[in-house]
């Protein structure tokens, strides 16, 4: 089960454009909108037209939008969003997240998301599709549950998944699944972290910074939305050369024309590493 979830990923980064543009919608970066702002600029004053999203607001009379963060200005439909240029991931439901498990009992995992609370994972929001949950007749009202620990997927401490958030508020802990296309267990291969906000350079427009990512170091790779990247490539000089990359994203996540800069990186490094 857990290496047919590792094919699962690998396929999904390579071979299903189809796919991945569905993934790339949660990440959708436009660079050509984005300006460095200050809390307190006016990002417009055309207020029949755009209306404040995340990271922003009107002025007492709601003739201006204005920035509350430092960060990015970001014109997405008819929204002006501001997104930060550092900070910690804020769980949101049907957010695909790397976590790690960092402790765990008979009733629940304890995951580590890079978030401000822990999420929990209960074995029952492990179980696989297909698998028989409860039979009609097996003991009583406990032969149910006893069916459902016997189904769910085992993790130990130190484990690498990725997960979905099913739930998350401010009063409860976040609430993970690993039910689903391409969850669970990720064998081998390793994990990088970046502030969660530049996430969406390291896709690019239309996954265009991945795409080249991917082609050019022969890496597969798993972006997540909680500023966690796993990454396997075909051999050591290929990884380490795909993490430069993305940390040089990561510092250079304010400019334009990154993409570009970023192919031409790339390939130099290729050949003074005498790489292929």
């Amino acid at each position: 089960m857990e290496n047919e979830t590792d094919e699962n990923v690998g396929e999904d980064i390579q071979e299903d454009d189809e796919t991945e543009d569905e993934e790339f919608e949660d990440f959708e970066d436009d660079e050509d909108t984005r300006d460095i702002v200050v809390p307190g600029e006016v990002l417009t004053e055309d207020t029949k037209n755009f209306l404040p999203g995340r990271g922003t607001i009107y002025n007492n009379d709601r003739t201006k939008i204005i920035s509350l963060n430092i960060g990015l200005k970001q014109i997405k439909k008819n929204y002006v969003n501001v997104i930060p240029l550092r900070g910690f991931y804020t769980p949101r439901p049907g957010d695909k997240v790397i976590a790690l498990v960092i402790d765990k009992n008979p009733v629940k995992y304890k995951c580590d998301i890079n978030a401000k609370d822990f999420g929990t994972l209960k074995p029952k929001n492990t179980i696989k599709r297909g698998k028989i949950r409860s039979f009609r007749g097996s003991g009583g009202s406990g032969g149910g549950s006893r069916q459902e620990e016997a189904n769910a997927e085992k993790y130990e401490i130190g484990d690498i998944l990725i997960v979905k958030i099913l739930s998350a508020d401010r009063l409860n802990k976040p609430e993970l699944t690993t039910v689903g296309k391409y969850l669970g267990k990720k064998n081998n291969g390793f994990v990088i972290s970046i502030d969660p906000p530049k996430i969406p350079r390291v896709i690019g427009r239309n996954g265009s910074m991945i795409k080249m990512l991917k082609n050019l170091t022969k890496t597969n790779i798993f972006v997540t939305q909680n500023g966690r990247i796993w990454l396997k490539g075909e051999d050591i000089a290929h990884e380490r050369l795909l993490v430069e990359s993305i940390q040089k994203i990561a510092t250079e996540a304010h400019t334009v024309g990154l993409t570009d800069r970023m192919q031409e990186f790339i390939i130099n490094e290729k050949k003074v590493r005498g790489i292929e």
